[in-house]
Parts: structure tokens; sequence; C-alpha cells
């Protein structure tokens, strides 16, 4: 009986814990990875959007992600119109700690919104697959933009983007 007390004991312990760091991960503005696996590609590319989508893909080893973010975020602060965007880091959802650290000076700033914008980590054992699944076309040259608009056209590009890049996308 003691034995079991103990056991239970310490599930309350590693739960509270488990939550207060959950807590405090998302109070100290940490943002939260899911997993993404080339099935759920189809879901999220395709889901109707009233609205033009941004996927930005990006990787802990790509030196012009983040400044490729930054001009998004700034460039989505003065658009003349509403943009969602959704991120999607090539790293794996267990790389979150050092993720968070790469984008911690973005997220820190209110104004970009970053913390309001869903995160998502390659969870494929092959990277590869879910390159495929994001942009058949695609060679893994990065940052990568994939722009899909509302009437169905799509735009994809590598590198770093200027706003009138993203203007002429989201109109022509």
């Amino acid at each position: 009986m003691n034995i079991r007390w103990k056991s239970f004991a310490m599930g309350v312990v590693l739960s509270a814990a488990a939550f207060t760091a959950t807590f405090a991960a998302q109070a100290a503005g940490a943002l939260q990875f899911q997993p993404l696996r080339a099935r759920d590609v189809p879901a999220l590319l395709q889901t109707p959007h009233a609205r033009p989508l941004i996927v930005e893909i990006w990787s802990l080893e790509c030196s012009y992600c983040r400044e490729n973010i930054a001009r998004i975020a700034q460039w989505r602060r003065t658009a003349k119109q509403d943009v969602d965007v959704v991120m999607v880091s090539m790293d794996g959802p267990d790389q979150a700690e050092m993720l968070n650290r790469a984008l911690a000076p973005l997220a820190r700033d209110g104004k970009i919104g970053i913390t309001r914008v869903p995160q998502y980590a390659n969870a494929e054992d092959m990277p590869e697959r879910l390159r495929a699944a994001l942009d058949p076309g695609w060679q893994g040259e990065m940052p990568r933009t994939i722009i899909l608009r509302p009437d169905g056209k799509r735009h994809a590009s590598s590198g770093l983007l200027s706003p009138q890049a993203l203007d002429t996308a989201l109109r022509d």
C-alpha cells in the first residue's frame, strides 16, 4: 500500500510539474510547434481561405530565414489586405527549444505578431517527404515562401522577399 501511495504521489508531482512548465512556457511567450507530417499538408494548403495564406518555410540552419520572417511580418502590418500566415520549420518538434531561441527576438516584438501565427515543425523521419508535400517543385533552398490566393492561384519563391514581390504575388 505504501508503494502505491508513493507512486500516486509521484504521478501527481510529475503531472503538476509538466503543467507548470507548459504554463510557464506559454506565459513567457514560447511558441508552440505542432508536428507536421506530409499527410497533413493537403489539409493545411487546401483549406478554403477567405484571405490569402502565406506559408513561410524556414530552418535553424538558414541564415536568411529569420530576416525573411521579419520582412513578411513588417509587410503584413502595412499591407492593404488581411493575409494569414503559417510558419513551417523544417527542423523537428524535438528542436522546439532551439526554434524558440531563434525566434525569440521576433516573438518579443509585439508589433510583428509572430506569437499569433500557427507554428509547425517537420515530424517526418525523411524531411524530403514534407518538402515534396509542401511544394513538389521545391529543391530545398530556403527560405521558401508559398502564397495561396483565395482565387486558387499559387505563387512559390525562394530567397528574401521584398514588399514589392509580396504585393505582386498577391495581385498577379
